[in-house]
């Protein structure tokens, strides 16, 4: 029961009993100790959060900047199971969920990528279907839980589902930059290699993401080779993933240090983060104007604001979308 309620969302090929078998595959070879990092890491790190929560609360959690944009603290650990959890469901070994396998050349590794860019727009599409639910026809925000910890499939809270696509797509997206070479520091010609690829030495979201973006991948983009553990096995004569990744850091410097070959050279971690939390700001914006766009002016703000917050309660004044009739 377990097994086909985490799936049902996810990618059609997987079905049972092939997606029951390859759960409980996934399980003993977890069970066996932990796996190398293949995402920027979810769990706690260096004496603080796991990277994604950490890129999280860079993007959104607004320091000094504008209040009406910011998520709560409450808010953003809402979220946080959501964000880790496609590094510990059967996901983890889908590709285009962690922007993976774009090293392949005769646009192999150009779809690939695309893949990537799909599975987070039908994530988001499928957020903003979710966050309907969230308000009644006048606007007005319904009771939610704001505990979603435990999000399963099947769950029917609508904070719980809209925070399982939002979760899935803004994990893709982080990843992108921890696993291509956007960001990563050019190469001088001498040092270029099957192992070592080119960066592209880009800076901030890439524009390939932006939501009214329907071109290719620009030139030279890649990640690596992801199929299983150990790559070297999986992925030979391919740049793997532990090639190009920039999961991890090492100590708590600042600005800081990758944890991995790729990572810790050329300030690469450092660029990737930054890069993630301009994406995750970026698409948390698009998404609140989608929100309006779709739903209309006090409806989308409603929504959003209930996301932000997790409190329905705070949501409600001033968003009604009909004016209070007085008697007489």
């Amino acid at each position: 029961m377990f097994t086909k309620r985490i799936f049902r969302k996810d990618p059609p090929a997987l079905r049972p009993p092939f997606e029951r078998w390859l759960f409980l595959g996934l399980c003993a070879v977890l069970s066996l100790g932990p796996l190398p990092a293949r995402a920027f890491d979810p769990f706690p790190v260096e004496g603080g959060p796991g990277e994604h929560r950490r890129i999280l609360d860079a993007a959104l959690g607004c320091p000094a900047g504008d209040g009406a944009h910011c998520w709560t603290v409450a808010a953003r650990d809402r979220l946080e199971p959501a964000l880790r959890r496609p590094d510990i469901t059967a996901i983890t070994l889908w590709n285009p969920a962690h922007c993976d396998g774009g090293d392949l050349p005769d646009g192999r590794g150009a779809a690939a990528l695309s893949a990537c860019r799909d599975w987070i727009r039908a994530e988001l599409d499928a957020a903003v279907g979710a966050a309907d639910r969230l308000v009644d026809a006048d606007g007005t925000p319904v009771p939610v839980r704001g505990r979603c910890g435990a999000f399963l499939a099947g769950d029917t809270d609508p904070l719980c589902r809209v925070d399982h696509h939002l979760g899935r797509a803004l994990h893709a997206a982080q990843d992108f930059y921890a696993h291509t070479n956007w960001t990563d520091r050019p190469l001088p010609p001498t040092e270029v290699s099957l192992r070592s690829p080119q960066g592209l030495g880009g800076t901030g979201p890439i524009p390939w993401l932006a939501p009214d973006d329907a071109g290719s991948p620009p030139a030279g983009l890649m990640s690596g080779c992801f199929l299983f553990f150990p790559e070297g096995l999986f992925c030979q004569g391919r740049t793997r993933h532990e090639d190009l990744n920039k999961d991890r850091r090492h100590g708590s410097d600042t600005p800081p240090v990758g944890g991995t070959p790729r990572g810790e050279v050329g300030g690469n971690f450092a660029r990737a983060f930054d890069a993630a939390a301009g994406e995750t700001a970026r698409m948390w914006t698009d998404l609140e104007a989608r929100l309006v766009a779709t739903y209309g002016g006090a409806r989308g703000r409603a929504m959003a604001c209930v996301l932000r917050t997790g409190s329905a309660a705070s949501c409600a004044p001033a968003i009604s979308i009909r004016p209070r009739q007085t008697p007489g």
